[in-house]
């Protein structure tokens, strides 16, 4: 197993990190959509393009700090030596998901 931190063995690894990336937002783009979406057409006065780039920029802003939360998150639940070598065992893409299904169950 090679050595290195958390972050550089995730963050800075592609595949891991696309793979989280693609997860998280996955999981946040279902509020989103169900509470967010109707807010935007129903309660936004504006053009459609003024109302797509609001819901986009609502989005982005929302996803940057989740994304950076379920980092921290899954960095503080591996706690002992059994736990890292169980994940660091999975294939990049599944840490991936692991990652970003970090906070999945707290909705």
């Amino acid at each position: 197993m090679s050595e290195g931190s958390y972050f550089s063995r995730n963050f800075l690894n592609k595949q891991v990190l696309v793979s989280a990336l693609f997860t998280a937002y996955k999981n946040l783009l279902w509020p989103l959509v169900g509470i967010g979406l109707p807010i935007v057409i129903f309660g936004v006065k504006g053009t459609g393009i003024e109302k797509a780039t609001f819901f986009v920029a609502i989005s982005i802003g929302l996803f940057i700090p989740y994304f950076c939360l379920c980092f921290t998150m899954h960095k503080l639940s591996l706690k002992t030596k059994d736990d890292e070598k169980k994940f660091y065992a999975l294939s990049p893409k599944e840490r991936g998901k692991v990652i970003g299904d970090g906070l999945l169950g707290w909705w």
